[in-house]
């Protein structure tokens, strides 16, 4: 065993692990000590727009800021990348972890069926919001510091519009994407990933992802190929230091900043 990896046996030995904890704040922290320790993880999050689709319900968000995703019942593409996602979710690893949208946000049956569609252990599941609302805060101190502490930058999965300049690292790629990215950008995505892997190494990288409903997908089927690295996704978190606008309600300091989620 090499010095470097010996020391990071020690630095997950020393981690409490995540149990399932369901308080909001004990989630992140918990997350956070991860990142500090490089014990590597993924954690991918499962909110409105994944559950619409999931159920198979019809949604066009396409002309909606920036450009988000569509879903149409029966449209071939729609619904191979469908399947792709429910996999995304119910895919299992004690280092994976789904977030999924809790009951106080959108009620107690939405909350039970991504429970059980999920098909995770009460330990791998975690909130959606785990980044935002109440937590937001410590996102911004602690977690964007942790990240900006990785000994490499990170790889950066974002829209095309994007600035990486704004952020308060370095990343060491941004690989675009583009309008209804869960279709159109998902497989030349994995590609960019894996080049960039084998370019600089696909061993202790950390990838942020800021990809809507594609983030699900290529976090869980990375994940499944380099499972020795660290995966987040990050959504709308970092779309004002991008130059994206305040694109969501948290972003615009508005009531939700006080909020904290709550479990079943």
């Amino acid at each position: 065993m090499s010095l470097r990896a010996l020391r990071r046996y020690l630095a997950r030995r020393a981690l409490p692990a995540y149990d399932g904890d369901k308080r909001f704040d004990t989630a992140l922290h918990t997350f956070n000590a991860r990142l500090r320790a490089r014990s590597h993880f993924a954690l991918t999050r499962f909110g409105d727009g994944e559950m619409h689709i999931i159920n198979g319900t019809a949604i066009d968000l396409s002309a909606k800021l920036h450009g988000e995703h569509r879903y149409q019942p029966g449209e071939t593409d729609g619904e191979r990348q469908r399947e792709r996602l429910r996999a995304s979710m119910r895919y299992q690893h004690p280092d994976y972890f789904v977030g999924i949208a809790c009951p106080c946000c959108v009620g107690l049956a939405q909350f039970r069926t991504l429970q059980a569609e999920s098909g995770q252990a009460e330990s791998q599941l975690t909130w959606a919001n785990v980044f935002v609302n109440a937590n937001y805060a410590v996102f911004r101190s602690d977690t964007l510091s942790a990240i900006a502490d990785w000994p490499t930058p990170p790889l950066l999965i974002g829209h095309q519009a994007a600035d990486p300049a704004g952020l308060p690292f370095p990343v060491a790629a941004h690989i675009k994407t583009g309008g209804n990215a869960w279709i159109q950008d998902c497989d030349r995505v994995l590609a960019e990933v894996d080049a960039a892997f084998s370019a600089q190494g696909d061993e202790d990288r950390l990838l942020l992802v800021c990809a809507g409903v594609l983030s699900n997908i290529v976090i869980a089927e990375l994940h499944a190929a380099h499972p020795e690295n660290t995966y987040l996704d990050l959504g709308s978190t970092l779309d004002v230091d991008m130059g994206l606008g305040a694109t969501r309600k948290y972003l615009q300091r508005g009531k939700s900043l006080s909020k904290v989620c709550v479990w079943a």
